[in-house]
């Protein structure tokens, strides 16, 4: 299992990687959503992804991938400090499968992306 996480905050980066690796996970990371959508093409199983990104935003980034026929399914989770009244909506509609606020549990990091593994 394969997931991209796109985040521009190091600590944030560090705790994402660190608490998905220790379950036996790969990870690949991206620090702008330009690069993001770069490693896509590197066809993660899951993408995490904060919204707040320099170069490109993260609602552009996963509103990209859904126009991607070839990586239009992978479960996009929002993992975001956008945590205002309508901002989940927002990023639902804008592509992404589910949301977290941060700040979030990494158990709770960990408990969403099992909900997508087959």
């Amino acid at each position: 299992m394969k997931i991209l996480i796109i985040e521009d905050n190091e600590f944030n980066m560090e705790i994402a990687r660190t608490v998905l690796e220790k379950e036996g996970y790969d990870t690949i990371a991206a620090v702008d959503g330009k690069e993001g959508l770069e490693k896509v093409k590197e066809s993660p199983d899951i993408i995490l992804l904060d919204l707040s990104l320099p170069k490109i935003s993260g609602e552009d980034v996963v509103r990209a991938v859904r126009k991607d026929k070839d990586h239009k399914d992978i479960p996009v989770i929002a993992l975001t400090a956008h945590a205002m009244e309508g901002d989940r909506e927002k990023a639902l509609e804008a592509g992404c499968s589910s949301y977290l606020s941060k700040p979030c549990l990494p158990k709770d990091i960990v408990a969403e992306v099992k909900k997508y593994i087959s």
